[in-house]
């Protein structure tokens, strides 16, 4: 049940929500935004969240759509999971992204959890902002002085916190289309089927035509309270083979990079930076089939 009351508020654009956000802000009340609720509506059923306002998202047309901007996928932050998972276009444009979506909890859970509403929650558990680091990704933010773009790595900054002020709104996500030629893939360690990542891993790889390497990325969610790029991996790939000696040394730095997991009920911050070596190996693995 939930805890304590609160004014609903269903607006039908986004400059209507923003201006109801931006009015409770002035009035120091708090207001938390509703998309597919599957963060929030836990935290309001547990006490968690007590907020005076709630702004539903669910009205305003246009933030569900999934559209090819030039070389950019555009993605409404109210899309679902199941929506990413079963696009014809992020499945051919963007594979992982669709592959990441597709694990997300259960049939209920995809069916109504939205991209917007995972990203803006923050949890360090959340399989998107490990797959959106890997592919750069920009968040389209829109407030009372009109919109800005905010780089992925900029808009994850603490535990549960985002650069997304009180008064704004994420209204897409924007993905730049990886080039042809290489491989994609995100692996992630669970305690049971359609749970939250213990540890996830998106990984990228690119071959040259004579088999060697050009690029390797690497994505972690589950190493730190925000999702890490492994960067150490990223120099110095090209011509090397990509044999066994250079996946572990690959996993061995995802394992280093891994420098602050957040400690859980089931699994400590030792276990977790483990299951970064061993899924980090998994994942870039399946990357290389993929892209031989």
């Amino acid at each position: 049940m939930i805890r304590a009351p609160f004014d609903l508020h269903t607006p039908r654009t986004i400059d209507e929500a923003v201006r109801v956000l931006a009015d409770c802000r002035r009035r120091g009340e708090d207001a938390k935004l509703l998309a597919g609720g599957q963060s929030l509506l836990p935290a309001l059923n547990l006490g968690l969240a007590m907020p005076a306002h709630v702004v539903s998202l669910n009205h305003v047309a246009g933030l569900d759509s999934v559209r090819h901007d030039t070389d950019t996928l555009a993605i409404g932050a109210r899309t679902t999971h199941a929506q990413l998972a079963a696009s014809d276009l992020v499945q051919t444009r963007c594979p992982i992204l669709a592959e990441a979506a597709a694990g997300i909890g259960d049939v209920q859970v995809r069916n109504r959890g939205t991209l917007g509403g995972s990203l803006g929650h923050c949890d360090p558990a959340a399989d998107y902002p490990a797959v959106l680091l890997l592919l750069d990704a920009e968040m389209r933010l829109t407030g009372p002085n009109g919109e800005r773009n905010v780089a992925v790595q900029d808009f994850f900054v603490g535990y549960m916190t985002t650069s997304l002020a009180e008064d704004e709104v994420l209204t897409e996500v924007r993905v730049p289309i990886p080039s042809q030629g290489g491989g994609m893939a995100y692996r992630k360690f669970t305690r049971v089927e359609g749970g939250f990542a213990i540890v996830g891993v998106a990984a990228s790889v690119s071959l040259r035509p004579d088999g060697m390497l050009r690029s390797v990325r690497i994505g972690l969610c589950g190493g730190a309270a925000v999702p890490v790029r492994v960067s150490a991996v990223e120099d110095g790939m090209q011509g090397r083979t990509p044999d066994d000696a250079w996946l572990d040394e690959v996993a061995a730095a995802a394992y280093a990079a891994a420098r602050d997991p957040v400690a859980e009920l089931h699994a400590a911050a030792d276990y977790k930076r483990e299951m970064i070596r061993v899924f980090t190996r998994r994942a870039v693995a399946a990357a290389l089939e993929r892209a031989n």
